[in-house]
């Protein structure tokens, strides 16, 4: 009876050390996002419909905590890419900026790259 009584508490301790441990946002130096932003200015029309467009592409490339490194900046330009050449009604009128943003604690300011700008074709 003894044991099982260890044995449950136990269960208990390790259940709740889980689920302490899942709740914590990693804000490591390299975690973030990546993310299609206008160079200025807002997105209306058809900029808007291709900006939708391309951070659905890259939620869909990035689906859990990303890190910023070469290889995943390759990975976010082949999915924003892919979005111009299957939407090739979908041309933009003004200037994106494809950017990774890091992950930061309250009160921290974040870093944003610019991995490549996407300019509109003349």
């Amino acid at each position: 009876m003894k044991f099982k009584a260890i044995f449950a508490a136990l269960a208990v301790a390790a259940v709740a050390l889980l689920a302490a441990s899942c709740s914590k946002t990693d804000t490591g130096k390299n975690a973030g996002g990546y993310y299609m932003r206008p160079y200025s200015g807002d997105a209306t029309g058809v900029n808007a419909t291709l900006q939708l467009k391309w951070n659905g592409a890259l939620n869909d490339a990035f689906p859990g905590i990303t890190y910023k490194t070469a290889e995943n900046d390759q990975k976010a330009i082949a999915a924003c890419d892919k979005v111009l050449a299957d939407n090739p009604e979908l041309k933009p009128t003004i200037t994106f900026e494809l950017q990774f943003q890091t992950a930061v604690g309250d009160g921290e300011k974040p870093t944003i790259t610019t991995v490549k700008q996407y300019k509109p074709a003349n």
